[in-house]
């Protein structure tokens, strides 16, 4: 039996009691964040190859990585602004892109501008300080002759080791399928055009096979066999150059 001095509780307090407990819990402690956006995944692939890219600085060969790069992020971008409500990472592909389009640009300009003032292999670089003969004697420096085709003491043939050499394209009329020209050191203005001093600072570069090439006012580089020959005709410099390389 109850005690009857306790004091009873109506049902409704009982209820309200409980309210604490088991009150809506979707109120309390919702399932879903609605400001939650998932980052996609080609957003972060995007970023890592654009950090990637920079080996292309290393080898043309990494081209690939600014590549996808660039794929991946315009992808995450696209796909970002169509559901911008349930989708994150528009900062980091546009950095993705950033980065693979910037490295991409200055990798490949580092690599041509590389290749066009690096000795190819097997080629040894000389300049027209070298090629100067004595003011007294006229004579080729022997450093020269001895990259030259020539006969040793024992009169062996001995052949000719491969030069690189840079400089200017003698002004011609010609602008055109140019098979041979003269290469100077510098293009100095006279009264009358183009002139220059010294026979020895000229090189007579005769391109291989049906190589032509255009005219260029910009320094240019060639390669190739380098003839010394003696004329009888003042001003004709001695040097012939049997080119195969021309950058």
């Amino acid at each position: 039996m109850s005690d009857p001095f306790e004091p009873k509780r109506r049902r409704t307090e009982f209820d309200d009691a409980l309210k604490g407990y088991y009150q809506d819990h979707d109120e309390v402690l919702p399932d879903d964040n609605p400001d939650y956006r998932s980052l996609t995944a080609e957003s972060v692939g995007s970023l890592i190859l654009g950090v990637l890219s920079i080996l292309t600085f290393i080898s043309l060969i990494f081209i690939i990585f600014p590549l996808l790069g660039l794929l991946l992020g315009i992808l995450a971008i696209r796909k970002i602004l169509q559901a911008s409500e349930e989708l994150s990472g528009l900062g980091i592909s546009t950095a993705g892109v950033a980065l693979s389009l910037i490295f991409a640009i200055a990798g490949i300009s580092y690599q041509v501008y590389a290749y066009s003032f690096e000795t190819p292999p097997g080629y040894l670089k000389i300049d027209f300080t070298q090629l100067v003969a004595d003011s007294k004697t006229g004579r080729i420096p022997e450093e020269i002759i001895a990259l030259t085709p020539h006969l040793d003491e024992l009169g062996n043939q001995i052949p000719g080791m491969p030069v690189f050499i840079e400089g200017y394209m003698y002004p011609t009329r010609q602008m055109t399928n140019i098979d041979r020209f003269m290469l100077v050191p510098a293009i100095e203005q006279g009264k009358f055009g183009a002139t220059t001093r010294n026979p020895t600072e000229m090189i007579e570069v005769i391109l291989s096979g049906d190589f032509k090439v255009p005219y260029r006012t910009s320094l240019v580089r060639v390669g190739g066999i380098l003839y010394v020959e003696e004329h009888d005709t003042a001003g004709e410099t001695p040097y012939r150059l049997e080119a195969d390389v021309f950058r």
